[in-house]
């Protein structure tokens, strides 16, 4: 019998993690909308940057590479204190923690308190538990805010719950991925832009669930 997915919401504080200090120490709300997997367990990142005051854009970035001196960031302005960009990280030693342990990190953004907001996607409640286990072994603090069962046959039509299982199950979002988009599409016979669009409905009920959304 098929375990029940699990979607959660967990509350960290990672050792030297950027968005934590720096969204504490300048009062911005940053917001992870999108990850890609690079190879050697780095990732790059589409971000949202709020600030409270007009900071410029190079004065934002600055500070990002103060911590992270190998990245690769560009955060042009997207309006009035706002900034909408990338990050490319070489290595991401949290990222890395969630694809060993098989869960999906969907999406994450900065508390005022400083701590990170992850939403994430686990296979069941062992494998859960166990990215738990990984991220305070690494050094960080972690509350488990919410946690529930995923009603795929309530949230998902067959057709999406197929989708995301063999996406998932065929390493699509492991970092770094298994399996190209390409290649998923030509084995659910579906075209490339057809199986982007059907694997971000899935997510999206997926998420709006979990945060009790429409």
């Amino acid at each position: 019998m098929r375990r029940p997915m699990r979607i959660a919401t967990l509350l960290l504080r990672i050792p030297g993690n950027w968005i934590g200090n720096i969204s504490q120490s300048c009062q911005m709300s940053i917001r992870v909308m999108k990850c890609v997997p690079t190879e050697d367990n780095g990732g790059k990142s589409l971000l949202r940057i709020d600030t409270d005051i007009d900071l410029a854009n190079n004065r934002v970035e600055e500070m990002i590479r103060s911590i992270e001196p190998l990245c690769t960031v560009q955060l042009p302005k997207a309006g009035p204190r706002r900034l909408l960009g990338t990050i490319e990280l070489e290595a991401c030693r949290a990222c890395a923690v969630v694809s060993e342990t098989g869960c999906i990190l969907d999406s994450a953004r900065s508390r005022i308190d400083g701590r990170i907001q992850w939403n994430v996607i686990a296979p069941d409640s062992a494998k859960l538990s166990l990215l738990v286990e990984r991220l305070k072994d690494m050094g960080a603090t972690v509350v488990l805010e919410k946690v529930s069962i995923l009603r795929t046959a309530k949230e998902l039509t067959r057709e999406q719950e197929r989708v995301l299982e063999m996406a998932y199950e065929l390493g699509y979002f492991d970092i770094p991925k298994k399996i190209k988009l390409e290649e998923l599409a030509r084995r659910l016979d579906v075209s490339k832009a057809t199986l982007d669009v059907m694997l971000r409905r899935a997510q999206r009920k997926v998420l709006a669930s979990h945060l009790g959304q429409p």
